[in-house]
């Protein structure tokens, strides 16, 4: 068997493991994502935020195992990730507005395009590669063992090669704290009886939150249902949904006061808004804290306002 098949598995190894090890600390990413694509509600989003993670980092340990059983195992395992990663992607491209993948947690780039289809599908064919491995009665190890001089200096070549282009291709990720005060967006916020103001004069009066959708998904319908909750647990503080569509037009949302329609997404791709609900934090001198993108930490955004009132 050829020797150049071992990449395969170690290419899997490498990608799974640190996509596992990524989710992790992200489980409110992997859940909302899983609520964004629409998925069979067999697939519940808390479920697989909490497996899935573990799923990678044991099908990676498998592949890297020295037992021909336990890398079939890993190697069958990541087979089936990859084929439903790329189902998954597939599904993702037809649905308007398209979500995210969150498929790294916080790394890399999260948009779904033909290009992250592209690379699903180059994963899926390493996990043939690797599987044939497995058929063949062998594992990584195997294959490694039977490397000659020449065969060790292709790895270790291909591996520096891999560690650079990571290097240079890697995207910085842009952590959202609070921040100092900066301008606001100029963008036009519209009522539901087509009148308009802008952030600044909305944070005239008091603090606001405002909470940034782009979609009628799980994770916008989840923010109605905390709405009345988030407003009556901090009184001091404005709490308002913007929404890309009108959102007095979805019925769940008809009796909901504040909302906000934002012409163009203009305010969304101003604050870099992404397909999970973003939050801010601002009073008329500007932003104070954010944005923050999820769920979860849209309420630390609220209670960072609460400890922050607190001290001043």
């Amino acid at each position: 068997m050829p020797a150049a098949l071992s990449l395969a598995p170690l290419a899997l190894a490498v990608v799974l493991g640190l996509s596992g090890l990524a989710k992790l600390p992200a489980p409110d990413a992997t859940a909302d994502m899983v609520r964004a694509l629409r998925l069979p509600r067999l697939l519940g989003p808390r479920a697989v935020a909490r497996a899935l993670p573990w799923v990678e980092i044991a099908t990676a340990v498998l592949l890297l195992s020295p037992w021909p059983w336990s890398y079939a195992v890993g190697a069958g395992s990541a087979l089936l990730l990859c084929l439903a990663f790329t189902a998954v992607v597939a599904h993702a491209l037809r649905l308007d507005p398209r979500p995210d993948c969150a498929c790294f947690g916080a790394v890399g780039d999260h948009r779904i395009s033909a290009r992250t289809l592209a690379r699903n599908l180059l994963l899926a064919a390493l996990a043939l590669g690797a599987g044939l491995v497995a058929l063949g009665g062998g594992s990584l190890w195997t294959l490694v063992g039977d490397y000659t001089a020449r065969d060790r200096w292709w790895l270790a070549l291909a591996l520096v090669t891999a560690a650079a282009l990571v290097l240079v291709l890697a995207r910085s990720g842009r952590r959202p704290s609070p921040q100092g005060t900066v301008s606001l967006p100029d963008a036009p916020l519209v009522d539901r009886d087509l009148d308009t103001l802008t952030l600044r004069t909305l944070g005239i009066i008091r603090p606001q939150v405002v909470v940034l959708v782009n979609c009628w998904c799980g994770p916008t319908f989840e923010v109605l249902e905390r709405l009345p909750r988030w407003r009556a647990q901090h009184p001091d503080l404005g709490v308002h949904l913007v929404h890309t569509h009108p959102p007095w037009s979805e019925p769940r949302a008809a009796d909901l006061p504040d909302l906000w329609w934002d012409p163009g997404a203009q305010l969304h791709e101003a604050l870099s808004a992404g397909w999970q609900p973003t939050g801010v934090l601002l009073d008329a001198d500007g932003l104070l804290a954010g944005p923050v993108s999820g769920i979860e930490a849209i309420e630390g955004l609220l209670d960072y306002n609460e400890s922050r009132s607190r001290t001043t």
